[in-house]
């Protein structure tokens, strides 16, 4: 056999031992998450935005805040940009994980 042949399957051989691996990992992480009972945005890295009515929402799961103005914020989440319209808006609680904007809500946009 040649080098070249050696070498694509020895390739092979590592990326299909590195998804077997990752399947066992991602598998153990559900069992986990499900013995502890935890939501799926946690586990994830996912975002998970909670609107009520026009005037509160929650965002659980963002990364950094981008833009914060009186009537526009942009949020940067795990895999989009958020943004939001209105006017008075507030960041009325922050956390690491969660974040609460109250105000009079006009629109709310999703970025990938």
């Amino acid at each position: 056999m040649n080098s070249k042949k050696k070498q694509k399957k020895k390739w092979y051989k590592e990326i299909s031992k590195n998804i077997h691996i990752r399947s066992q990992i991602s598998e153990a992480r559900d069992k986990f998450a499900n013995f502890l009972e935890l939501p799926p945005e946690v586990i994830n890295s996912s975002t998970k935005i909670t609107s009520i009515e026009n005037s509160d929402i929650l965002i659980e799961g963002y990364k950094q805040i981008i833009d914060y103005y009186d009537d526009y914020i942009k949020i940067k989440a795990h895999n989009m940009e958020i943004v939001i319209d209105g006017k008075g808006l507030d960041i009325k609680e922050i956390t690491d994980f969660e974040l609460v904007i109250q105000g009079e809500i006009y629109s709310l946009n999703y970025k990938k």
